[in-house]
Protein backbone atom coordinates (compact mmCIF):
# COMPACT_ATOMS: atom_id res chain seq x y z
CA UNK A 1 0.00 0.00 0.00
CA UNK A 2 2.81 2.40 0.96
CA UNK A 3 4.60 1.61 -2.31
CA UNK A 4 1.44 2.40 -4.27
CA UNK A 5 1.01 5.72 -2.46
CA UNK A 6 4.67 6.62 -3.03
CA UNK A 7 4.32 5.75 -6.71
CA UNK A 8 1.22 7.96 -7.05
CA UNK A 9 3.02 10.85 -5.29
CA UNK A 10 6.02 10.43 -7.59
CA UNK A 11 3.82 10.40 -10.69
CA UNK A 12 1.95 13.50 -9.48
CA UNK A 13 5.21 15.38 -8.85
CA UNK A 14 6.64 14.28 -12.21
CA UNK A 15 3.45 15.38 -13.96
CA UNK A 16 3.55 18.76 -12.21
CA UNK A 17 7.20 19.32 -13.15
CA UNK A 18 6.52 18.32 -16.76
CA UNK A 19 3.55 20.69 -16.90
CA UNK A 20 5.67 23.51 -15.52
CA UNK A 21 8.35 22.80 -18.10
CA UNK A 22 5.83 22.95 -20.94
CA UNK A 23 4.84 26.53 -20.16
CA UNK A 24 6.14 29.54 -18.25
CA UNK A 25 3.66 32.30 -17.42
CA UNK A 26 5.29 35.44 -16.06
CA UNK A 27 3.37 38.44 -14.65
CA UNK A 28 4.91 41.63 -16.01
CA UNK A 29 5.65 44.75 -13.96
CA UNK A 30 5.21 47.96 -16.01
CA UNK A 31 8.36 50.06 -16.19
CA UNK A 32 10.63 47.33 -14.81
CA UNK A 33 13.23 45.24 -16.64
CA UNK A 34 12.66 41.58 -15.81
CA UNK A 35 14.92 38.61 -16.49
CA UNK A 36 13.20 35.35 -17.41
CA UNK A 37 14.80 31.92 -17.74
CA UNK A 38 13.08 29.05 -19.51
CA UNK A 39 14.93 25.95 -20.68
CA UNK A 40 17.88 27.33 -22.70
CA UNK A 41 16.43 30.86 -22.84
CA UNK A 42 17.51 33.79 -20.70
CA UNK A 43 15.57 36.81 -21.88
CA UNK A 44 14.77 40.27 -20.57
CA UNK A 45 11.46 42.11 -20.87
CA UNK A 46 10.41 45.73 -20.51
CA UNK A 47 6.72 46.61 -20.47
CA UNK A 48 5.77 50.25 -20.93
CA UNK A 49 2.17 51.26 -20.24
CA UNK A 50 1.31 54.76 -21.41
CA UNK A 51 -1.54 56.93 -20.15
CA UNK A 52 -3.18 60.16 -21.31
CA UNK A 53 -0.31 62.18 -19.80
CA UNK A 54 2.27 60.53 -22.05
CA UNK A 55 3.11 63.08 -24.73
CA UNK A 56 3.72 60.70 -27.64
CA UNK A 57 1.02 58.12 -27.00
CA UNK A 58 -2.75 57.97 -26.67
CA UNK A 59 -4.39 56.62 -23.55
CA UNK A 60 -4.04 52.89 -23.08
CA UNK A 61 -1.07 52.17 -25.37
CA UNK A 62 1.29 49.41 -24.26
CA UNK A 63 4.64 48.29 -25.62
CA UNK A 64 6.40 45.10 -24.58
CA UNK A 65 9.97 44.56 -25.76
CA UNK A 66 11.60 41.15 -25.38
CA UNK A 67 15.38 40.86 -25.77
CA UNK A 68 17.89 38.02 -25.83
CA UNK A 69 21.46 38.97 -24.87
CA UNK A 70 20.64 42.62 -25.50
CA UNK A 71 19.21 42.01 -28.98
CA UNK A 72 15.49 42.62 -29.58
CA UNK A 73 13.72 39.41 -30.62
CA UNK A 74 10.00 40.33 -30.53
CA UNK A 75 7.89 43.40 -29.78
CA UNK A 76 4.24 43.65 -28.82
CA UNK A 77 2.53 47.00 -29.31
CA UNK A 78 -1.07 47.25 -28.17
CA UNK A 79 -2.80 50.34 -29.57
CA UNK A 80 -6.21 51.70 -28.63
CA UNK A 81 -6.76 52.13 -32.37
CA UNK A 82 -8.60 48.90 -33.14
CA UNK A 83 -7.61 49.04 -36.80
CA UNK A 84 -4.01 48.25 -35.82
CA UNK A 85 -3.29 44.54 -36.24
CA UNK A 86 -1.38 42.95 -33.38
CA UNK A 87 -0.60 39.24 -33.03
CA UNK A 88 -0.69 37.86 -29.48
CA UNK A 89 1.71 34.97 -30.22
CA UNK A 90 5.07 35.42 -31.94
CA UNK A 91 7.75 32.87 -32.76
CA UNK A 92 11.41 32.89 -31.77
CA UNK A 93 13.61 29.89 -32.67
CA UNK A 94 11.67 26.90 -31.28
CA UNK A 95 9.54 28.91 -28.86
CA UNK A 96 6.21 30.75 -28.88
CA UNK A 97 5.95 33.97 -26.89
CA UNK A 98 2.43 35.18 -26.08
CA UNK A 99 1.37 38.50 -24.57
CA UNK A 100 -1.96 38.35 -22.76
CA UNK A 101 -3.99 40.34 -20.24
CA UNK A 102 -6.05 38.56 -17.58
CA UNK A 103 -7.92 40.45 -14.83
CA UNK A 104 -5.91 43.55 -15.76
CA UNK A 105 -2.62 41.69 -15.17
CA UNK A 106 -0.20 41.56 -18.09
CA UNK A 107 1.58 38.27 -18.74
CA UNK A 108 4.25 36.88 -21.05
CA UNK A 109 3.71 33.18 -21.71
CA UNK A 110 6.59 31.09 -23.10
CA UNK A 111 6.00 27.63 -24.57
CA UNK A 112 7.66 25.27 -27.00
CA UNK A 113 6.58 25.95 -30.58
CA UNK A 114 3.48 23.84 -31.21
CA UNK A 115 1.75 22.31 -34.20
CA UNK A 116 -1.82 23.50 -34.69
CA UNK A 117 -1.44 26.88 -32.98
CA UNK A 118 -1.45 30.22 -34.80
CA UNK A 119 1.74 32.29 -34.54
CA UNK A 120 3.32 35.29 -36.20
CA UNK A 121 6.76 35.27 -37.79
CA UNK A 122 8.82 38.39 -38.44
CA UNK A 123 10.78 38.69 -41.69
CA UNK A 124 14.41 37.54 -41.53
CA UNK A 125 13.55 35.18 -38.66
CA UNK A 126 12.78 31.49 -38.33
CA UNK A 127 10.91 28.99 -36.17
CA UNK A 128 11.45 25.27 -35.56
CA UNK A 129 8.47 23.07 -34.68
CA UNK A 130 8.82 19.48 -33.55
CA UNK A 131 11.97 17.65 -32.53
CA UNK A 132 14.73 15.79 -34.34
CA UNK A 133 13.24 13.59 -37.10
CA UNK A 134 9.88 15.41 -37.03
CA UNK A 135 11.37 18.90 -36.94
CA UNK A 136 10.13 21.49 -39.44
CA UNK A 137 11.98 24.78 -39.85
CA UNK A 138 10.20 27.75 -41.42
CA UNK A 139 12.15 30.87 -42.35
CA UNK A 140 10.58 34.11 -43.53
CA UNK A 141 13.34 35.03 -45.98
CA UNK A 142 12.08 38.10 -47.84
CA UNK A 143 9.19 40.30 -48.86
CA UNK A 144 8.95 42.70 -51.81
CA UNK A 145 6.39 45.49 -52.05
CA UNK A 146 5.08 46.01 -55.57
CA UNK A 147 2.87 48.78 -56.98
CA UNK A 148 1.89 50.27 -60.32
CA UNK A 149 -0.82 50.03 -62.98
CA UNK A 150 -2.25 46.89 -64.54
CA UNK A 151 -2.09 48.33 -68.07
CA UNK A 152 -0.03 50.81 -70.17
CA UNK A 153 -0.81 54.58 -69.98
CA UNK A 154 -2.79 54.58 -73.24
CA UNK A 155 -5.23 51.94 -71.94
CA UNK A 156 -8.61 53.10 -70.72
CA UNK A 157 -9.87 52.18 -67.25
CA UNK A 158 -6.48 50.97 -66.08
CA UNK A 159 -6.25 50.28 -62.35
CA UNK A 160 -3.60 51.12 -59.78
CA UNK A 161 -2.53 48.18 -57.61
CA UNK A 162 -0.38 47.44 -54.59
CA UNK A 163 0.78 43.98 -53.52
CA UNK A 164 3.42 42.27 -51.43
CA UNK A 165 5.36 39.22 -52.58
CA UNK A 166 6.34 36.90 -49.71
CA UNK A 167 9.09 34.28 -49.70
CA UNK A 168 9.35 31.40 -47.24
CA UNK A 169 11.94 28.65 -46.88
CA UNK A 170 10.83 25.34 -45.33
CA UNK A 171 13.25 22.60 -44.25
CA UNK A 172 12.05 19.05 -43.49
CA UNK A 173 14.53 16.20 -42.98
CA UNK A 174 17.38 18.36 -44.32
CA UNK A 175 15.48 19.10 -47.56
CA UNK A 176 14.85 22.81 -48.11
CA UNK A 177 12.09 24.11 -50.38
CA UNK A 178 11.26 27.73 -51.20
CA UNK A 179 7.72 29.08 -51.55
CA UNK A 180 6.48 32.39 -52.94
CA UNK A 181 3.01 33.95 -52.81
CA UNK A 182 1.29 37.35 -52.91
CA UNK A 183 -0.65 39.26 -50.28
CA UNK A 184 -3.87 39.17 -52.32
CA UNK A 185 -3.78 35.35 -52.16
CA UNK A 186 -4.35 35.54 -48.40
CA UNK A 187 -7.95 36.76 -48.64
CA UNK A 188 -9.23 33.21 -48.06
CA UNK A 189 -5.98 32.09 -46.41
CA UNK A 190 -3.21 30.45 -48.39
CA UNK A 191 -2.49 26.75 -48.01
CA UNK A 192 0.90 25.14 -48.76
CA UNK A 193 1.09 21.34 -49.00
CA UNK A 194 4.38 20.21 -47.42
CA UNK A 195 3.75 16.49 -47.82
CA UNK A 196 3.74 15.36 -44.19
CA UNK A 197 2.45 18.74 -43.04
CA UNK A 198 0.19 21.54 -44.18
CA UNK A 199 1.10 25.21 -43.75
CA UNK A 200 -1.81 27.64 -43.64
CA UNK A 201 -0.88 31.33 -44.02
CA UNK A 202 -3.63 33.32 -42.31
CA UNK A 203 -2.82 37.01 -42.65
CA UNK A 204 -0.09 39.60 -43.05
CA UNK A 205 0.90 43.01 -41.69
CA UNK A 206 3.40 44.71 -44.01
CA UNK A 207 4.98 47.98 -42.90
CA UNK A 208 7.65 50.26 -44.36
CA UNK A 209 10.59 48.70 -42.53
CA UNK A 210 9.23 45.40 -41.22
CA UNK A 211 6.67 42.74 -41.97
CA UNK A 212 4.89 39.96 -40.12
CA UNK A 213 2.88 37.02 -41.42
CA UNK A 214 0.59 34.79 -39.34
CA UNK A 215 0.40 31.06 -39.95
CA UNK A 216 -0.46 27.62 -38.56
CA UNK A 217 1.54 24.45 -39.21
CA UNK A 218 -0.53 21.27 -38.98
CA UNK A 219 0.63 17.66 -39.03
CA UNK A 220 -1.28 15.44 -41.40
CA UNK A 221 -2.95 12.35 -39.97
Amino acid sequence: MKKAILLLVFLFISSSISSQEDMKKVPLKPGAIQTITYKDLTISTLLQVYDKNSSNHVSGDMHLRVENNGEPIVDFYIDTDQTTKEYPTKAYKNYFLTFTIENNIKYLIITQAQFGKAFALLHNSNVVLGEKVDAVEIEFTDYIQEWGYDAPPEAENRNYFTAVNYNLSVTIKEVTTSYSFYSYELEDHYSIDLGSHNLLVLSDAPRDSSCIIEMILNKKE
